[in-house]
């Protein structure tokens, strides 16, 4: 049973072993590297790679995030019109609520107009 054991636990140590020399021998002499940045018209290296990182980062998500949302377009459509072929229904209290909401947007849209057709009026008569 003892030599079972061993021969279970040797590739675990194998593993261990090589994450340590990993970090030892690539990981720590990296992250210990100090690269000075020159000046740039005055203006310290680092100052102009503070807007670099997250220039990088930023511009990077935004490409892929529009990949995502084509790849979403492609698989369920522009407006999800094709979950329904995909076996995806909106429940009954779904639908119930979109009419009211629907319902309550027209309401706020027609009271705005009137509102502005009223607040037209007041001008024209202040004239």
């Amino acid at each position: 049973r003892r030599q079972d054991d061993s021969e279970t636990t040797k590739p675990s140590l194998m593993m261990l072993n090589f994450m340590v020399w990993w970090r030892e021998n690539v990981i720590r002499p990296i992250h210990s590297t100090r690269i000075l940045l020159p000046q740039v018209m005055g203006i310290p290296g680092h100052i102009y790679m503070s807007f670099v990182y997250p220039t990088i980062v930023i511009v990077g998500g935004y490409y892929i995030m529009q990949w995502a949302i084509g790849k979403s377009h492609e698989n369920i459509g522009v407006n999800g019109e094709k979950l329904p072929q995909l076996g995806f229904q909106q429940s009954e209290q779904v639908k119930t609520q979109n009419a009211m909401l629907a319902k309550t947007l027209r309401t706020v849209e027609e009271q705005a107009s009137k509102s502005s057709s009223t607040t037209t009026k007041r001008r024209q008569i202040d004239e």
